[in-house]
Formats: C-alpha cells, sequence, structure tokens
C-alpha cells in the first residue's frame, strides 16, 4: 500500500507549486500502476523523504515511495 499525495506542478517544468498534499488514504501499488498505464500525466509514482513532503531536514533520510496525483497548473478537473 502507498500513502496518496495531491501536488500541482507546471506544465511547462513539470515542477511542483509546492510540496505534496497528504489525502489521508492509501491506495494499493497494483492499482497505481494500472492507473499510471492509462494516465501516467497524472498517476505517478514518486520516491519522496520526509524533507521532500514537509520542507524540513530529518536526521533519518529514508526514501520511500508514493503515490502522487498531479494537477498541472493549467488545468481545470471537472
Amino acid at each position: 500500500m502507498l500513502d496518496y499525495y495531491t501536488a500541482v506542478a507546471e506544465k511547462e517544468t513539470g515542477f511542483w507549486v509546492g510540496l505534496p498534499v497528504a489525502t489521508g488514504q492509501m491506495v494499493s501499488r497494483a492499482e497505481w500502476l494500472c492507473l499510471m498505464n492509462d494516465d501516467p500525466d497524472h498517476f505517478q509514482l514518486v520516491t519522496l523523504t520526509e524533507e521532500d513532503l514537509t520542507g524540513y531536514s530529518l536526521a533519518v533520510e529514508d526514501a520511500v515511495e508514493r503515490a502522487v496525483f498531479v494537477t498541472w497548473s493549467d488545468e481545470e478537473l471537472h
């Protein structure tokens, strides 16, 4: 199971506009891979540290794979 996050990214650069936001939900890795196959622009697997998620450096820098749904800054979801 993967922690599920959302993020907004700039379409031109692909860089996140802010830190990913935790949804408080989890999703199976297999399910997320299926979603990625259908829509890789929005459904992404990203390896992040706690510093990547909070902006603060912690003593332990374990990187963990997380499910991230990306909304592009120029896009409106319905």
